[in-house]
């Protein structure tokens, strides 16, 4: 049974292949794939683009001096003014929102910490992809 359904398998296929032509490429088929290769290889070419954009150095950089402010012009809670003499500058009405948030010293000494690391930790990660394209 199955001897005989392979060849009327076989006869429908030739029969198929026998009523279509055979079709030929074109002449210049092969330079225009090649060509289409080369352009398809040409724009996947690795461009190098920053981990973290002047922007967002720029925004990590006023986060940073915020920071720094916020916690050298808070006089109840981190006394750093005895170091800076800042009676010349009057940032009362930038810290009027802030008036009733109490950080305590282990809490400004953690964020200071996290920020050096973070600043630390993002000045390695580019000079390591840096590394990278260079190559």
């Amino acid at each position: 049974m199955k001897n005989k359904e392979d060849k009327n398998i076989e006869k429908l296929v030739g029969d198929m292949m026998a009523s279509n032509p055979i079709e030929r490429p074109s002449v210049d088929f092969t330079s225009a794939v090649m060509s289409a290769v080369l352009v398809t290889k040409a724009k996947s070419s690795l461009v190098y683009k920053p981990l973290i954009s002047k922007r967002g150095w720029f925004i990590i950089l006023l986060a940073f001096i915020a920071l720094s402010v916020f916690l050298i012009l808070n006089q109840q809670i981190v006394p750093l003014n005895k170091y800076f003499d800042l009676s010349a500058v009057h940032f009362v009405q930038f810290l009027k929102p802030f008036s009733g948030l109490n950080i305590s010293p282990l809490t400004a000494n953690v964020l200071i910490a996290a920020s050096i690391m973070l600043l630390l930790q993002l000045f390695l990660l580019k000079r390591h992809i840096d590394k990278l394209f260079r190559k």
